[in-house]
């Protein structure tokens, strides 16, 4: 803050105050701010509400209001009060709009930065307590995913929205909180960002799931393919080619390359069997306690890649009007230097055969 010539870090409820306080708290209309300022003592500014829990964790500086006062003009004659400046704040990258237009009123000559420039360098870099949450929360979707697609040919007759339910339920089981999942079948599969609805799962159509979960604040986030029935040459092609991208990507993450060799690895790959034009969208993206944070494995992202970094590398297909594919696994480069992926549910296309085509063709994939 010093450095960069901030007076003061207004910290709201988000993935930041929970990595600079471990507080976790529901964002709502009232402001909640955890203050920071060089050289003198970080306190909260609360509503009465969240007075436990501040209680709960130790601390003994806050200020708190109540509902019906301005919380705003506290926070002013607060920083007034200990000394601290506000000719330079720094305001929360989630804080919302109905929070921040009060605060430029209050604040009306202060210059106004986000937070991102102060605290996504340190959090670009897990420690061993964030790796360990990292590697437990996917090892748990992992377990979620196999439990749920034991069901195999079962999901038939079933709709998108149930199957991700039930994944979801499974997360529940395993211990993960906030699980979402995205399930993309036949032709919603070539929507990349397809959210799942009432599409029922069909025999001899693909489905592809990509979803995510939090253990102790921290995400995993994975996708994989299906099939249900005999899957025809080119799908299986496009899998391939996918999984050779992913391949690619993941033995770029060098340490002391740039991030975006990454996406250029990837890219080049599905490019060279002529789908480049049907990969829309970047090869990766951080993953902490946000499951989308920077920075981004895309082409001209120059951030060295170091340890202590977990992102995703995930490649994809999308054939509009047809079907598309899309293979992700969450990479963490370790202390030697290495990448390593965190989750170990098989990443090759799992196919769902009908019974005379195993009897034919042997097990299930």
């Amino acid at each position: 803050m010093a450095e960069q010539g901030v007076d003061c870090l207004l910290v709201s409820p988000s993935p930041d105050l929970i990595y600079l306080t471990g507080l976790d708290l529901w964002a709502d209309e009232r402001l909640f701010a955890a203050v920071f300022s060089p050289g003198h003592a970080p306190f909260f500014v609360s509503n009465q509400l969240h007075a436990l829990t501040l209680e709960g964790m130790g601390c003994d500086d806050a200020v708190f209001w109540n509902d019906g006062e301005d919380a705003f003009r506290l926070l002013a004659a607060e920083l007034d009060k200990r000394g601290i400046l506000s000719a330079h704040l720094a305001v929360d990258n989630l804080l919302p709009a109905g929070l921040l237009v009060p605060l430029l009123r209050h604040f009306p000559d202060s210059q106004i930065s986000l937070s991102a420039q102060l605290t996504a360098p340190l959090r670009m870099y897990k420690d061993v307590d964030e790796v360990q949450a990292l590697r437990t929360a996917c090892i748990k979707a992992s377990e979620a995913l196999r439990i749920t697609m034991r069901r195999g040919r079962e999901w038939i007759g079933h709709t998108e929205a149930e199957l991700a339910s039930a994944l979801c339920s499974e997360m529940v089981r395993q211990g993960l909180a906030y699980g979402s999942a995205s399930v993309s079948a036949g032709k919603n599969s070539a929507v990349a960002h397809h959210l799942h609805d009432d599409t029922v799962i069909c025999d001899d159509t693909c489905m592809w799931i990509d979803f995510g979960s939090v253990y102790q604040h921290y995400n995993t986030d994975m996708t994989r393919v299906f099939y249900f029935g005999k899957p025809d040459p080119e799908y299986e092609r496009l899998c391939e080619i996918a999984n050779q991208a992913r391949e690619a990507g993941i033995m770029a993450a060098q340490v002391g390359a740039p991030l975006g060799a990454v996406d250029d690895a990837a890219r080049e790959v599905i490019a060279s069997y002529g789908f480049g034009q049907y990969f829309t969208h970047r090869t990766g993206h951080g993953i902490g306690i946000l499951n989308h944070e920077g920075p981004s494995a895309i082409h001209g992202e120059m951030t060295p890649i170091a340890p202590g970094m977990v992102f995703s590398v995930e490649p994809g297909i999308y054939i509009p009007g047809k079907y598309g594919v899309r293979v992700e696994d969450e990479i963490l480069i370790d202390e030697s230097g290495r990448a390593i992926r965190l989750h170990d549910f098989p990443t090759d296309l799992m196919i769902f055969a009908k019974e005379e085509e195993r009897e034919n063709e042997g097990p299930e994939n």
